[in-house]
């Protein structure tokens, strides 16, 4: 039986999303690898053993997979803070990983036989796309979370990251020394600045700084607002014992996005896809898939992202129905729609799982978008679809794993079947897939 620390060797046959390299023992223990890829040989010490599988990680490796990114092109950072899993695959690698990811998910998960999954839409530039960055701070520095921990890894450069971003942060800490302000301890419940939030207007050039803190007001934040003149700056107030980054009071702001012909307003808390020029892709394959539509409902639909796309995009639609649970993101969308002159469009706050079923009873829609979170559908929401009998559905989703779950449920209780699946490269360096499917009523 294998032992802690214990070094091995292995051959590396398959790569989990989260980029731990995938190799087995002579006796068909399979070994979760850090830093291991297909085709390497490598030379692993053991870190934890289970009773089906372990953890190693890289000692030395004995033969190099042809897809190795490498050392110098690496973020120095990788693997000691969390924030990418895939920097060690070359970026053309990287792509078919998660059209594999997908695939198996929809077979292995969805059922689907043999699933039409489209070519993946690479990032033009997989560095340095993300608009929002969300930092926690330490008696160290600003940086991110090591994986599986909560021990902070001061973070000076990013691969990810906007080169704006990670300027602001360093000028904060820089701010910091001259402005003292105590820093929140996380088992003790004290000290005021939790987090650093930063987001980015893509096509517009507007920055927001968001601070984080344990208690009602930050004193020294004329002093450090005064350093940002051309930036909005936002607290919030997060008073819980928690490791959710917002609290639910933000002072006033807000910024501008634009993607294709729609104007976004952004507030603070509002969800907006981190990688503009790879949202444009996406929308436009959602908008494809609407060429004879008329009217559309659209479930969690956030500050209006999708509807408002497909609105400005096809004018002959007569009706979008968007139904979002954040009151303060179905605001924004109102008057991102009132922005863009857009008159076809109707935002409704409340539940999917309660609204859905109401509308989709009182509205004949042709086809219904859905969007949910990284969990996936509520049963509820999917139940509602197959007793309407929508013929149509697209499927925007962001886990493969609760998308096949979901495409499984609609073919088992509705008849429902997937003609494709359009993965979209939105977070390049991770183990994440964004994906677009069509799915009609077989």
């Amino acid at each position: 039986m294998l032992k802690k620390n214990e070094i091995i060797e292995l051959d590396i046959y398959d790569l989990h999303n989260d980029g731990h390299g995938i190799g087995k023992t002579t006796d068909g223990l399979v070994i979760f690898v850090e830093n291991a890829l297909p085709q390497d040989t490598v030379k692993a010490r053991i870190l934890k053993v289970k009773k089906k599988y372990a953890y190693a990680k890289v000692v030395k490796i004995i033969n190099a997979s042809p897809d190795r990114m490498p050392v110098a092109d690496i973020c120095p950072l990788y693997l000691r803070c969390g924030g990418c899993q895939l920097q060690h695959l070359k970026y053309p690698a990287q792509l078919k990983f998660k059209e594999k990811l997908l695939r198996d998910a929809l077979i292995r998960i969805g059922g689907c036989e043999n699933p039409n999954i489209l070519p993946i839409v690479a990032a033009e530039n997989p560095h340095e796309y993300r608009n929002k960055a969300q930092f926690p701070i330490g008696s160290e520095g600003i940086g991110l979370y090591a994986p599986r921990s909560h021990r902070i890894v001061t973070v000076k450069e990013c691969n990810i990251q906007k080169k704006v971003c990670i300027n602001i942060i360093n000028k904060i800490w820089d701010l910091l020394a001259q402005n003292p302000i105590s820093i929140y301890n996380e088992e003790t419940h004290t000290g005021l600045l939790r987090h650093i939030a930063v987001r980015i207007g893509e096509n517009t050039g507007e920055v927001m700084i968001i601070f984080v803190i344990n208690g009602k007001k930050l004193p020294t934040i004329k002093n450090i607002a005064a350093a940002f003149p051309d930036y909005t700056i936002v607290v919030n107030q997060n008073l819980a014992k928690t490791n959710v980054i917002f609290g639910e009071n933000f002072t006033e702001g807000y910024i501008h996005d634009k993607i294709g012909d729609v104007v976004y307003r952004i507030s603070p808390g509002a969800f907006f896809q981190v990688n503009t020029p790879q949202t444009e892709h996406l929308y436009n394959i959602i908008v494809q898939h609407l060429q004879n539509d008329n009217r559309i409902l659209d479930v969690y639909s956030g500050i209006g992202g999708i509807a408002l796309y497909v609105a400005k995009k096809l004018p002959n639609i007569s009706q979008i129905t968007a139904v979002e649970n954040s009151q303060q993101a179905t605001e924004d969308a109102k008057h991102n729609a009132e922005l863009n002159n857009i008159t076809t469009a109707e935002f409704l706050c409340g539940n999917a799982e309660t609204m859905v079923a109401e509308l989709l009873e009182n509205n004949n829609y042709d086809t219904i978008i859905l969007d949910p979170p990284r969990k996936g559908c509520n049963s509820a929401v999917l139940d509602a679809i197959v007793n309407a009998n929508i013929a149509k559905i697209i499927y925007v989703s962001c886990d493969p794993a609760t998308l096949a779950r979901d495409v499984k449920y609609l073919a088992t209780n509705g008849g429902y079947k997937l003609v494709s699946a359009s993965p979209v490269d939105m977070f390049p360096m991770t183990g994440h897939v964004e994906t677009v499917c069509l799915i009609v009523k077989n």
